[in-house]
């Protein structure tokens, strides 16, 4: 994100200095990475900029505003309609002003008067001058007459790097082989994590379908008995536990706090179905490689992205002609299991009986969250184990 917004500024005993960059090129940058492949040079890159931008040498390049004459009779009219990266319009307006008669400030160029027509995301000024004035003008050249330029650098690319360390990059390029190497990573820690969270939640759905079975059926009996009994019973029979196991705990309070109007039919029936629906998606998460997780994640992101420019009404040469692919990218950022929403079928009626109060998933993550915190202490012990043997 440091390359999508840019960064300037000065830390203790270090500063910084990094334009912006096409978030789309970023994007097609990260895919030829994924692939293997190398990545291409990025050029600094503002959204909404309509003016130019040329390379001036390695790291270096120029930003020029946009102006042009117009001739109405005796009075010349020049129009700026854009300024350069990082000129605001109230500095360059204190600059017109000083080139106004009677102004203090002593410069080569004259105007006689200046109007303003901006807009919310428009730069419009329009500059009044005598003839003799104008042919100085372009004597000098337009855009440094009116110093329509500025600056863009790479030369001081210092930023963090994965371990915290303070580092210069000499492109941006650099920064985002940085980034990628550390995210592909992280995208494997994130496969591991979802499917030992789907596997849990999975588990427990069959479970607390098992256990409605087993009474409705009348193998298990629970009413008027010994708490210890019952769950002598539930190991018997292998249930497995969920959430906090230490004494007076037993590990089957997720089965035993049922209420009596969920061990009915329709429950076992709409658990059973739930149960189905993650264990489905658990399948897809394992089928899917880290690399497949980031790609469909950069489609669904550049999809957003196309459609913000949209309906922004900005005229975007790289959103044109687009739109089969945002409704692509559209469909391909849908939940991961929207695709077997209905596939298990057949109990919508039974489900439509149970109290919409009353969500069998609604504390799922009670009981499944010790589990989960478990598995994020071992992979952070992991890494930190791998960090310490370099």
């Amino acid at each position: 994100m440091v390359l999508v917004n840019g960064a300037t500024g000065i830390g203790t005993g270090w500063s910084t200095d990094i334009p912006n960059y096409d978030p789309l090129a970023i994007i097609n940058n990260l895919r030829l990475f994924i692939k293997g492949k190398k990545m291409k040079p990025l050029r600094p890159w503002y959204r909404g900029f309509q003016g130019s931008i040329k390379s001036t040498g390695r790291g270096t390049y120029a930003s020029w505003g946009k102006a042009f004459q117009t001739d109405k009779g005796k009075v010349m009219d020049m129009e700026i309609t854009e300024l350069p990266i990082r000129k605001w319009t109230q500095d360059y307006k204190e600059f017109l002003q000083g080139m106004l008669p009677g102004a203090e400030g002593k410069t080569k160029i004259k105007i006689e008067d200046f109007k303003e027509y901006h807009t919310e995301k428009s730069v419009h000024f329009q500059l009044n001058m005598g003839d003799e004035q104008m042919k100085a003008v372009k004597a000098e050249g337009i855009e440094k007459a009116f110093r329509l330029y500025s600056s863009i650098n790479e030369t001081n690319m210092m930023l963090f790097d994965s371990d915290g360390k303070i580092q210069k990059y000499k492109t941006p390029v650099d920064i985002m082989v940085e980034f990628a190497k550390t995210r592909l990573k992280f995208y494997v820690t994130r496969k591991e994590y979802l499917v030992h969270k789907l596997t849990l939640e999975r588990d427990l759905l069959n479970n607390r379908a098992r256990f409605i079975k087993m009474i409705i059926e009348k193998k298990l009996k629970i009413n008027n008995r010994k708490k210890a009994d019952v769950v002598k019973d539930l190991t018997r029979l292998k249930f497995q536990k969920f959430g906090d196991t230490k004494p007076p705990r037993t590990g089957f309070e997720y089965l035993l706090i049922m209420q009596i109007a969920s061990l009915t039919l329709e429950r076992r029936l709409e658990l059973e179905k739930m149960a189905r629906e993650k264990a489905a998606e658990l399948k897809k998460v394992q089928a899917t490689t880290p690399k497949q997780m980031w790609i469909h994640d950069l489609d669904v992101l550049e999809a957003i992205i196309q459609d913000m420019w949209a309906k922004d009404g900005e005229d975007d040469p790289k959103a044109k002609g687009k739109k089969g692919k945002r409704d692509k990218g559209k469909k391909r950022g849908r939940d991961a299991g929207d695709d077997e929403e209905n596939d298990a079928g057949g109990d919508d009626e039974a489900a439509a009986a149970i109290d919409p109060t009353d969500n069998p998933f609604s504390d799922i993550s009670k009981w499944t969250s010790s589990g989960i915190s478990k598995f994020g202490a071992a992979s952070g012990e992991k890494s930190t184990k791998k960090r310490k043997t370099k």
